[in-house]
C-alpha cells in the first residue's frame, strides 16, 4: 500500500490599496514605523517580521503582505493626509498566497483570487504585490475613464438632438482640461509592468510572474484604457474644432455688424 506524499501548507493574505494619484516616497520614508528595507523614487519596502511586507508605490498604490489589521490602520492613520478624499480613488484588493510544500512535486498554479506556490521568499512575494498594486491602479483609472466616457456620451447627445454646443465656454474647457490630465496621469503613472530583474536568471520567477499578469488581465485591461483614452481624446478634438468654429462664426458675425454699423453711420452724416 503506497504512502500518501507528506504536504505542508501555509496561507499568507495580501491587502492591496490604491489610495492616491501620486506619491511621494521620499516624504514617506520617516512616516512609517520601521526603516526601509528597500527604497528607490519608484518602490519602498518595509519589513515588519519575517514574510511580512508593505510595499508602497510612487503611482499611489500600497500593499500590505501578511501584516495585521490594527498595523495596516497604524499605517495608514500616519500618512492619512495623503489619501484622497473621494471614495472614487480608493480602488483595492484582496489576494492570498498559499505555500504548499511538497515532496513530490513543485507546485506553482495561479487562479482568480490566489496563487499556490511550492516555497517562499521575498522575489515571490515582491512580484505579486507588484502586480496587484498594479491591478488596483488599473481599476482605479478604469472608474475615471468611464466617467469621462459618460460626459463624453452626454455632449454627443446633446450635439445629435440639438445640433449644437450648449454648455459654456468654460465648462468645455474644464472637461478638455481634466480629460489631457487624465491622459497624462495614465501615461506617467500606469505603464504596463516589464519583467523584473529577479526573473531575468529564474524560470520558475518568470513563469510565476507572466502567470499572475495574465490572471490579473494587466496587458489587456491597460489595452482598452488606451482604447477609450482614443475615443474620448477623439471627441475632445471634435469638440474642440466646433468650439473653435463657434467663436470664429461670433468674430465674424460681430465684424459685419461692425461694418455695417460704420455704413449706417457715414450715410447718415452724408445724408
Amino acid at each position: 500500500m503506497s504512502s500518501t506524499p507528506s504536504t505542508t501548507s501555509a496561507s499568507y493574505r495580501i491587502k492591496a490599496m490604491h489610495i492616491t494619484e501620486k506619491l511621494r516616497l521620499k516624504e514617506l520614508r520617516e512616516r512609517f514605523s520601521k526603516a526601509p528595507l528597500e527604497f528607490s523614487n519608484y518602490e519602498m519596502v518595509v519589513q515588519y517580521s519575517e514574510d511580512s511586507y508593505v510595499f508602497v508605490y510612487n503611482y499611489g498604490s500600497i500593499v500590505f503582505f501578511n501584516v495585521p489589521d490594527e498595523i495596516q490602520e497604524k499605517e495608514l492613520s500616519l500618512i492619512q493626509e495623503y489619501r484622497a478624499p473621494s471614495d472614487i480613488a480608493r480602488t483595492s484588493d484582496n489576494f492570498l498566497v498559499e505555500v504548499q510544500e511538497s515532496a513530490s512535486e513543485s507546485i506553482n498554479r495561479v487562479f482568480f483570487d490566489r496563487v499556490v506556490v511550492s516555497s517562499l521568499n521575498f522575489a515571490k512575494i515582491k512580484i505579486v504585490c507588484m502586480l496587484l498594486a498594479e491591478s488596483t491602479a488599473l481599476e482605479y483609472y478604469e472608474i475615471l475613464i468611464e466617467g469621462l466616457l459618460e460626459q463624453t456620451n452626454r455632449f454627443s447627445k446633446k450635439l445629435e438632438r440639438q445640433g449644437r454646443i450648449l454648455e459654456s465656454s468654460e465648462d468645455l474647457v474644464k472637461f478638455i482640461g481634466m480629460c489631457m490630465s487624465t491622459k497624462q496621469e495614465i501615461i506617467s503613472n500606469l505603464y504596463i509592468v516589464d519583467s523584473p530583474e529577479e526573473t531575468w536568471e529564474s524560470v520558475e520567477l518568470d513563469k510565476v510572474f507572466h502567470e499572475v499578469k495574465m490572471m490579473m488581465e494587466i496587458d489587456t485591461r491597460y489595452r482598452a484604457l488606451e482604447y477609450k483614452i482614443k475615443i474620448i481624446q477623439e471627441s475632445v478634438e471634435v469638440l474642440v474644432d466646433l468650439a473653435k468654429s463657434k467663436r470664429e462664426t461670433l468674430l465674424e458675425l460681430i465684424i459685419i455688424l461692425l461694418i455695417t454699423f460704420e455704413v449706417i453711420l457715414s450715410i447718415i452724416k452724408w445724408s
